[in-house]
């Protein structure tokens, strides 16, 4: 044994353990929400009312969806945490880095939602990053929050799950190079905070909950300096009330407020399921598969929801098909494929 090893039944030695089950739980996850997703993205789906698991028709992973992707082929969601866990290989966040690798990723890219395309363009002709996803935002009228950062976010809870101010800093910086909008960065925010409780081993659904909810005014304060102050207010307000409706056993995801298929792609939809799941579905496959059966921004949605659940439950919570199906599938439909943009760096 090396001078100073520890061996391998002390206590550091197994939270080491803990951790990277947790952390590639979030990440491979997040790959396999995705996967299982694309099969019914964009489609509106006719699931039962929640509380109610819509476990049809989709079982398992079969690929297909409006890409004709291979059983196990992901999209844009674990294409770009693959970039960003790639930054953050080195123990730190650089913006700059992170946004060389999105522009390099989109140039390439099959999947890429509009509001990302267009902050990387510009990032793509000299903007700086964070002035690129500012500009979007402003030229849309402040109004553009979609769930193109929350989906990527998760390796920076993972990874940074020790370091709670460069956690923080991290995720507002991130959101911010494509979704300035303060509800995509403070949701990125509370996201990984979450992802950090389970990582860490602090406690379960519940405290990820509440330290979610506990991120939002913290956070936000963090950037009150860039925002009017209603503006900020109103975004802190509405993402508190996605986590308090995320606690119900009905979250009004089938409102007048807030629709799965109405508002396909936004912010607070894929926050507000992500968290009801957390609460409602513990056991992983049934988590994503509702998410998935649902339709609208299925892949994405489920992404999510796979990387909140999947940093909860561990590796050994997602079905070990699943993950084979992932980590073996070597495409043959439309690239990207390569490791750079491959799930299979997530593991352990």
């Amino acid at each position: 044994m090396p001078n100073g090893a520890r061996p391998a039944q002390s206590r550091g030695f197994t939270g080491l353990v803990c951790q990277c089950v947790k952390h590639c739980g979030a990440l491979l996850g997040l790959a396999i929400g995705d996967a299982l997703g694309t099969t019914h993205e964009f489609e509106e789906m006719a699931p039962p009312p929640f509380p109610q698991l819509a476990s049809a028709p989709l079982t398992g992973i079969v690929g297909g969806g409006p890409f004709g992707l291979d059983a196990g082929q992901v999209t844009d969601d674990t294409q770009m945490a693959c970039c960003l866990y790639a930054t953050l290989r080195s123990g730190s966040f650089d913006p700059n880095d992170a946004a060389r690798r999105y522009v390099e990723w989109s140039a390439v890219a099959f999947d890429i939602g509009t509001q990302t395309s267009s902050a990387l363009a510009r990032v793509a002709h000299g903007e700086s990053p964070i002035e690129a996803g500012r500009n979007v935002w402003l030229r849309s009228g402040r109004n553009a929050a979609g769930n193109g950062s929350l989906m990527r976010t998760a390796p920076i809870g993972a990874i940074l799950s020790a370091t709670e101010r460069e956690r923080r800093l991290a995720s507002l910086a991130d959101s911010a190079i494509t979704h300035f909008d303060p509800r995509c960065r403070v949701a990125c925010a509370a996201f990984n905070a979450a992802i950090a409780v389970a990582v860490s081993g602090a406690g379960g659904a519940k405290d990820m909950w509440s330290a979610a909810e506990a991120e939002i005014a913290v956070a936000a304060e963090l950037v009150a300096d860039q925002y009017e102050a209603d503006e900020l207010e109103c975004a802190v307000s509405a993402l508190k009330t996605d986590l308090q409706m995320a606690a119900q056993s009905d979250p009004e995801l089938y409102g007048p407020e807030l629709h799965l298929h109405h508002h396909q792609g936004f912010v607070r939809v894929a926050f507000r399921l992500a968290f009801w799941e957390l609460l409602h579905r513990p056991m992983f496959r049934d988590a994503v598969l509702d998410a998935a059966n649902r339709g609208g921004d299925a892949d994405t949605n489920a992404a999510i929801v796979g990387a909140l659940v999947g940093s909860s439950v561990g590796m050994d919570g997602i079905p070990p098909e699943w993950r084979t199906a992932v980590l073996g599938c070597e495409p043959s439909g439309p690239a990207v494929w390569s490791t750079t943009y491959h799930p299979k760096i997530f593991e352990c």
